[in-house]
């Protein structure tokens, strides 16, 4: 079995992104097996239309392991609260398709006025609503319910203590 030869970092499962954000992780190889000249990127929609996609170049060589950054930039539509899915593999240039090695898939949620978000404890007493209108800017009930599709299974039914994303849009 041939190891993992890339690994995501950032973003992490149901992150919120914007139509700027940074993509960080670690490539190696191993044994000489495999070299990996580049690592690729592609942001998809729930339509598995390509909305980005992107090289990041000298990740892992010999039996070294090498972090990786870059920034993905996005263009067209405004998009608001919309799941996407970042694939990031190696790239081998005898690969006809991709995408190649060590697939990493990440869901995330696309704003694409996105300027920041904060983390919001709920209290006794709290809505959505309210919290939307107290510790958003630009924000609706929808957008925190779209920033937080793994904590928020019913936007009615929310409890103290729980923390949710809130989205800060401009």
């Amino acid at each position: 079995m041939v190891p993992n030869l890339i690994w995501l970092r950032q973003p992490q499962q149901h992150d919120l992104v914007g139509n700027d954000f940074v993509i960080a992780g670690h490539g190696a190889t191993f044994e000489s097996l495999i070299y990996i000249p580049s690592v690729e990127w592609d942001v998809l929609d729930g339509h598995g239309n390509t909305l980005g996609s992107g090289r990041v170049t000298d990740v892992g060589s010999l039996s070294r392991i090498s972090d990786f950054t870059n920034t993905v930039s996005l263009s067209g539509p405004t998009i608001r609260g919309a799941e996407v899915m970042l694939r990031l593999y190696g790239y081998i240039p005898l690969d006809l398709d991709p995408p190649g090695t060590d697939v990493n898939i990440v869901r995330v949620t696309l704003f694409s006025n996105l300027i920041a978000f904060r983390l919001y404890e709920v209290e006794s007493g709290d809505t959505l609503s309210a919290i939307a209108a107290s510790q958003g800017h630009n924000t609706t009930v929808d957008d925190i319910v779209k920033a937080n599709p793994d904590r928020i299974h019913d936007p009615d039914l929310i409890y103290p203590g729980q923390v949710f994303r809130i989205p800060l849009l401009s």
